[in-house]
């Protein structure tokens, strides 16, 4: 998935009404950042996290209550090494929405971008 590809994902989910305004623009600014981190235009295994990301911020904005993923995935998730990168992302995500996300959605996004990361570990 490279920028555009990412845009045209936002301008789907925007135009159906699925996901806020603010949660498209913080989901492409994430998507940048971690660009940036990878040194990579196009981050492969990236859709299932920024199709969540934007939905997840979308669900938090409205009120919405997260469940927790299954304990089991949580536990062999943070046994990886891409764990902390996959805290700086989140946490940079969270810098962008200007509040602390739920735990449950952090859990959430730490099995995403902790398997993105796996998948795109070593740059170009």
């Amino acid at each position: 998935m490279d920028l555009n590809q990412l845009q045209e994902r936002m301008d789907i989910l925007l135009s159906s009404s699925v996901v806020s305004t603010i949660a498209a623009e913080i989901t492409t600014l994430a998507f940048m950042h971690l660009q940036s981190h990878l040194k990579k235009d196009a981050i492969e295994g990236a859709e299932m996290l920024f199709t969540h990301l934007p939905t997840a911020l979308t669900r938090i904005e409205n009120g919405e209550q997260v469940e927790a993923p299954h304990p089991a995935l949580l536990d062999e998730v943070k046994q990886s090494p891409e764990v902390s990168t996959a805290m700086k992302e989140i946490d940079f995500v969270q810098q962008q929405w200007k509040n602390q996300l739920p735990q449950e959605e952090i859990d959430f996004l730490l099995i995403h971008y902790t398997n993105v990361l796996q998948i795109n570990k070593g740059g170009n």
